[in-house]
């Protein structure tokens, strides 16, 4: 079958490739990965094209107009005509209006309802606009886990049959993970690790309050917080809290952190740390289990969905309840116990049963 994939979300390099570009890469080539069908994939106007797609016959690369907003209200739709396809998915995003063949998007969230302080009001603009087409025109809809699901099909009065649950992978597609301390790291003291874009939504400001309350724990005298990941929205008074709380030299901001080093970093760590008011899938918590550390995260329902009773878990809006957590588990009394549990259940997830299940949507007859 010939199938157009939209991948004009996906960013493929630097601080932008992170959370969604990232698990919508590697969604995309695990669906490359089976040479059966043709694809054409469509790409930002600017965006580098990997030299392994080009080596890949079944795959002919599209690059949009120029202006983009075009392109998404009306070149999308006669692409599928264009370039003769039988089959439609986004990756993330719209979805082409044209009728006559499979259309479907991955979904992530709905958090811009749910969280709309947390967003600018032109990200819930665009946000929106997106969901009502996927809602609209989607023969069905993917979605990163049962929670997104059933909230996005609550928010716009879906069916459950119209969605297909995938078991998200990891975000890291290394060969050869170090594994070594990465230089960026404290080099002689403990730490916390926790990995996200920053925004609101991960909750940091209660996590630095949990963290200062933790350090009159004689047992944190050594133990330092780790924050990777590069600035998203609304960062404003970040560093401030941490000067305010007299964190300045406990706290360490890697910003971006390269693919090959994060295994290592949730490696090193004492534990890796969740503290996000919500997540859809919550991908660090998965490569936390996968990569051996202990892990604490918010009691949310997408979290509960992927790490089972394996985490320690803590309300995020409660700042002693993080704070009890984290003192957990710097003991940590059964750590070696939920690290192989937490090995175990990373197993269950993979990109190659995600795209295998998306290729079987689209194919159906």
């Amino acid at each position: 079958m010939r199938i157009g994939l939209q991948a004009t979300n996906i960013f493929f390099e630097g601080p932008k490739h992170a959370g969604v570009s990232r698990s919508s890469l590697r969604l995309l080539e695990a669906i490359l990965e089976h040479k059966e069908h043709e694809y054409v994939v469509f790409v930002r106007p600017e965006s580098p094209v990997p030299e392994r797609w080009q080596r890949l016959k079944h795959v002919q690369v599209e690059r949009t107009w120029k202006k983009t907003r075009t392109w998404h209200y009306l070149g999308r739709d006669l692409e599928p005509v264009r370039h003769r396809l039988k089959a439609w998915f986004s990756v993330s995003g719209y979805v082409a209006r044209t009728p006559g063949i499979v259309r479907a998007s991955l979904v992530h969230d709905v958090f811009w309802r749910k969280y709309p302080e947390t967003y600018t009001q032109e990200d819930i603009d665009i946000h929106e606009r997106m969901a009502q087409n996927i809602a609209q025109y989607s023969t069905f809809i993917a979605a990163n886990s049962q929670s997104t699901a059933i909230q996005f099909g609550e928010t716009y009065k879906l069916s459950p049959d119209r969605f297909l649950v995938l078991p998200f992978g990891v975000g890291q597609d290394v060969d050869n993970p170090r594994q070594d301390r990465p230089a960026s790291l404290p080099s002689d003291r403990d730490y916390l690790f926790t990995i996200s874009t920053l925004e609101p939504r991960k909750n940091l400001l209660r996590l630095f309050e949990a963290y200062a309350k933790a350090l009159k724990n004689p047992a944190f005298a050594n133990v330092d917080l780790v924050i990777a990941g590069a600035k998203g929205w609304k960062t404003e008074g970040i560093l401030e809290r941490v000067e305010a709380l007299g964190l300045r030299e406990r706290i360490h901001f890697l910003g971006f952190v390269p693919d090959s080093d994060v295994p290592a970093c949730f490696q090193h760590s004492r534990a890796a740390i969740t503290a996000s008011l919500d997540e859809g899938f919550g991908v660090p918590v998965l490569e936390a289990m996968k990569y051996g550390a202990v892990v604490a995260a918010s009691d949310v329902p997408a979290i509960r969905e992927i790490g089972l009773d394996i985490p320690y878990y803590f309300d995020p809006l409660n700042v002693e309840s993080i704070d009890t957590v984290l003192q957990l588990i710097v003991q940590a009394p059964d750590r070696e116990e939920r690290i192989l549990r937490g090995l175990k259940r990373s197993l269950d997830f993979s990109w190659s049963k995600s795209a295998q299940l998306v290729l079987d949507r689209l194919t159906q007859r």
